[in-house]
């Protein structure tokens, strides 16, 4: 975070009441949660598999593996991360790097070059290439079956991915979903408010916290946990 952007939020939180309820869900989370991307998920097996979908440098996945010796599939649309992460992980046999994003359909992607904030749906400033495949052939090409976490966090698009995912019943193979969604504009709200009724069809909504994140369990998945 840049001293401008740093000072800026100082001063939102010190003249600004709506900005200061609208930080309510992320110091919630920090109490509850802590600060990072949420890792903690008991069920998860060695040998499992995992998705990163918004890798950006890869800790979530380097993470996982260590903590779990599961195997992850990152994916991550901006090169210059999609590089970084390729070359961090040359020796490791569980993490997998793809430079793409996964969506509803084959495209590309116009990024907004912002490290861990680069979105497609940010206009301003320097811009880089990238690309999205379809959930569908990504699906197909990957083998992907039992899946025991997806995380989450692609600036916006996962307004595009998970309907895509509910829709294909991909999302049934998932026993965890930690998303963070993302406003961008008051739309946005509609837009979160609107995926649960579908999510609710085969998941349990674990905790939220609106536009930080929130965690889905399959309900299959949740039942089993709690017999065990």
């Amino acid at each position: 975070m840049s001293i401008k952007s740093e000072l800026t939020k100082l001063w939102n939180i010190a003249t600004s009441p709506s900005y200061r309820a609208a930080r309510a869900p992320y110091r919630a989370f920090r109490k509850e949660q802590g600060s990072q991307t949420p890792a903690q998920f008991p069920h998860v097996r060695q040998g499992d598999v995992v998705l990163d979908i918004g890798g950006y440098l890869g800790d979530w996945s380097a993470d996982m593996t260590k903590r779990y010796s599961v195997l992850s599939h990152v994916f991550e649309p901006h090169p210059g991360f999609a590089a970084a992460m390729t070359e961090r992980f040359t020796d490791y046999a569980d993490v997998h790097v793809h430079a793409y994003a996964v969506g509803s359909n084959d495209g590309s992607l116009e990024l907004s070059d912002q490290a861990n904030a680069s979105s497609a749906l940010i206009s301003d400033g320097p811009t880089v290439q990238g690309s999205v495949r379809a959930l569908g052939s990504v699906i197909q090409e990957l083998a992907l079956t039992d899946i025991a976490v997806v995380k989450m966090n692609i600036e916006g698009g996962e307004y595009d991915l998970l309907p895509a995912m509910i829709e294909c019943g991909f999302i049934q193979r998932v026993d965890r979903l930690a998303v963070q969604f993302h406003k961008y504009s008051p739309d946005d709200v509609a837009r979160r408010d609107a995926i649960p009724e579908g999510l609710s069809r085969t998941h349990l909504c674990e905790w939220a916290y609106p536009f930080v994140w929130e965690q889905w369990a399959r309900k299959s998945a949740e039942t089993k946990q709690g017999e065990g």
